[in-house]
């Protein structure tokens, strides 16, 4: 009878979280599922394997770390929300809803005024749902009142 010797790697790539001992019915990838790792990764980390589709009980395998996501990109701003800069628009977020005159749009926020208190309020535009026009910036005592949406 034919005496298998298990394949064990002389050493794992410097990024790796830990040896795993392969068990009867592991494949390379059920093991990449199992470890939530990409399944190339698996098979660069154990060149020892010559052949990934062939692996026994009792061989050991490098499992590579996880690869973080790539970070998430801030979502710029419409451009076209500086036509309304000095408007009044009502800005709905994903917690909550505020009223103020636009006075800047930046690439990735924009900053109301409110009209009572003067205080600033910061948007950061990935949080923006909607965007309503209420009305244009009183100027010389007009007041036109717009209801556009964006």
């Amino acid at each position: 009878m034919y005496h298998y010797r298990p394949r064990k790697p002389k050493f794992c790539p410097a990024n790796f979280s830990g040896r795993y001992t392969v068990v009867p019915g592991d494949t390379m990838f059920f093991i990449s599922k199992r470890f939530n790792v990409n399944l190339d990764d698996l098979i660069d980390a154990n060149p020892h394997i010559s052949n990934p589709h062939k692996i026994y009980p009792g061989d050991v395998l490098c499992v590579p770390k996880k690869k973080l996501p790539p970070p998430k990109k801030e979502c710029p701003c419409p451009i076209t929300l500086t036509d309304f800069i000095n408007f009044r628009v009502e800005v709905t977020t994903t917690c909550e809803v505020v009223t103020g005159r636009l006075v800047d749009v930046g690439d990735h926020s924009i900053t109301l005024v409110e009209p009572k208190t003067s205080r600033k309020i910061l948007v950061r535009c990935k949080e923006i749902c909607f965007v309503r026009v209420i009305s244009k910036h009183k100027r010389d005592g007009e007041d036109e009142d717009y209801d556009e949406e964006l």
